[in-house]
């Protein structure tokens, strides 16, 4: 059977579908009802609140490629990773509340709601965001499997906090802010909005790769073509973001669309236009569909790490 042919035969909808499942239920049952009621009510809100669940699912993906490690024979790979995509969806959560804040992009809308602070007050979304935060690295470190090495849960958490801290999403958001406004002045070119993306969005993204395979003991080659490849993903997610902010709907989005534009912000089509970000995207799904081939990370009956690039990239929301 042809590549193609699998990938057709490959239920991908079903694939997802599945996942999330799994996850929502374990993201319930680590932030139920609790005291201070409020506090909990807005880290509810903004955690349980659907979403593509993208990252959480490349965790899965990426321990489904490898389960390396010969002590974890026989066990289930996802179920030994849900606390990790807890983790990652309450740190997305985090940084989604804090990006709509006022003082950062004010906005007003999220997945198709009001945004946190529009519903709990600007102090309690900031609180909600923090609590997530913590709530994030407990749940990581109190939850998973014995049956994992303490080594590679110790790697995995040291570098969810380099991903969201200064050299991440903390240092990226920092970049963006900086350069809005810059737009066409001539003082951003491709690196500054490559340095931007691949902190903001892509260091969440290429952790949630590499953290799967490292919780599963995978090699250190292993590691790399996922750490690579969750740089390509994130990127050229962020790309077409940037495409979809220009060309989608509050409908389709779930979020006030043109504000990138509105602000004058640092983008890839900013830089190079419709067509160029258009001419990037495939030129990173090209190196990412022929990464995945070589470093043999997909399975042929379920190519679940190619479909979840081309995913990344041609969705319309």
């Amino acid at each position: 059977m042809l590549q193609k042919d699998r990938q057709a035969a490959f239920d991908f909808a079903r694939y997802i579908d599945e996942r999330r499942a799994r996850l929502e239920a374990s993201l319930e049952s680590f932030l139920p009802p609790a005291e201070p009621l409020k506090l909990y009510e807005a880290m509810r809100y903004s955690v349980l609140s659907g979403g593509k669940r993208l990252r959480a699912v490349l965790a899965m993906a990426s321990a489904e490629a490898v389960q390396a490690d010969e002590s974890l024979e026989g066990e289930d790979p996802v179920e030994l990773v849900l606390p990790l995509c807890c983790a990652i969806e309450m740190v997305h959560a985090m940084s989604l509340i804090h990006d709509d804040l006022p003082c950062l992009d004010n906005d007003d809308l999220r997945r198709g709601k009001p945004t946190n602070h529009k519903v709990f007050g600007e102090a309690m979304a900031l609180l909600a965001g923090d609590g997530l935060l913590m709530m994030a690295s407990e749940v990581l470190l109190s939850r998973t499997s014995k049956k994992v090495s303490p080594q590679a849960l110790l790697d995995v958490a040291l570098e969810l906090c380099r991903a969201t801290g200064p050299s991440g999403m903390v240092g990226g958001q920092v970049l963006d802010m900086e350069f809005t406004g810059a737009a066409g002045s001539g003082t951003v070119d491709e690196a500054v909005v490559s340095a931007i993306h691949k902190s903001k969005t892509g260091a969440l993204i290429r952790f949630s790769l590499w953290s799967g395979g490292r919780l599963l003991g995978a090699s250190a080659k292993q590691l790399e073509s996922l750490s690579r490849l969750g740089e390509i993903v994130g990127l050229a997610f962020q790309i077409t973001d940037d495409l979809l902010d220009i060309t989608g709907s509050a409908e389709s989005l779930g979020k006030t669309p043109g504000k990138d534009q509105a602000s004058n912000k640092a983008t890839w089509i900013s830089v190079f236009g419709e067509d160029g970000a258009r001419k990037k995207l495939k030129e990173m799904e090209a190196e990412g569909i022929q990464l995945i081939k070589d470093s043999s990370l997909d399975n042929p009956v379920s190519p679940t790490l190619t479909s979840l690039l081309q995913y990344s990239i041609n969705r319309e929301k």
